[in-house]
């Protein structure tokens, strides 16, 4: 009768037993069932907030080959990649980016969105925390709620039917929003919170309301760069063998 393979492993275990285990093999291990299958190595590949490369590289400069790895500095995409092991498939992808943070986008802010005002004080109401004040959030969202304008409009046209036409509108509207309120929240993904103006604008075609702030532009504008080279300082002191290339 033909033997198993678990039969036949068995008989050359007690074999082994009976002439003595080789020389420091202190256990014999015998597993049954299907082996874990051979798979191909993982590529470690991140995609963090824009200081991730600096972080990898603080933690790790101990265990990579300086010389095998790169930074990628790309301003006009704001994004910093470091790539280690460069010539292996396998190589690890480090990417930080600099994105615009959800508390700031859910306002809508410099977007030129138009919402109505019952949408407008719904959202301010609901992200009240980030007033530096809330009861400034509370009267805004009252002051939305009863919005009321005022629309002085006049308008000149005349056509003496030789080509010539004149068209004229002169609107003035009168409301009871504020100028403008104080808003303090991170602009950018893992960068602390700040402080801004901020303004309602009111479309006088259907009277609908969108939030600018032209200092939170700047704010963008100007940190964006100082941002990056703050990560970059910081891999070149960890790992000052490391090259750093502007795209």
């Amino acid at each position: 009768m033909e033997k198993t393979l678990k039969e036949e492993v068995r008989e050359q275990l007690a074999e082994m037993l009976a002439n003595g285990l080789p020389q420091n093999c202190g256990e014999v291990v015998i597993r049954e069932g299907e082996a874990v299958k051979q798979r191909e190595p993982e590529r470690v590949k991140i995609k963090g907030i824009i200081d991730a490369p600096a972080r990898w590289l603080e933690m790790r400069h101990d265990c990579i080959k300086e010389k095998t790895c790169h930074v990628l500095v790309d301003r006009e995409n704001v994004y910093i990649e470091l790539r280690c092991n460069e010539n292996n498939y396998y190589g690890s992808l480090i990417t930080g980016c600099l994105e615009l943070s959800q508390e700031y986008r859910r306002f809508g802010i410099n977007e030129g969105r138009y919402v109505t005002n019952f949408e407008l004080a719904e959202l301010i109401k609901m992200n009240r925390s980030y007033f530096e004040n809330r009861s400034v959030a509370m009267k805004l969202v009252t002051e939305l709620q009863n919005f009321k304008a005022k629309i002085d409009k006049e308008v000149e046209q005349s056509d003496n039917n030789r080509g010539d036409k004149r068209l004229l509108v002169s609107q003035a509207v009168q409301h009871n929003l504020p100028e403008a309120f104080s808003l303090t929240l991170p602009i950018f993904k893992g960068v602390p919170s700040q402080t801004m103006l901020v303004e309602v604008y009111v479309n006088p075609a259907d009277l609908t309301c969108t939030l600018v702030s032209p200092e939170a532009n700047d704010i963008i504008v100007d940190s964006r760069d100082a941002l990056m080279d703050a990560v970059i300082d910081r891999i070149k002191t960890a790992t000052p063998d490391v090259v750093i290339i502007e795209k």
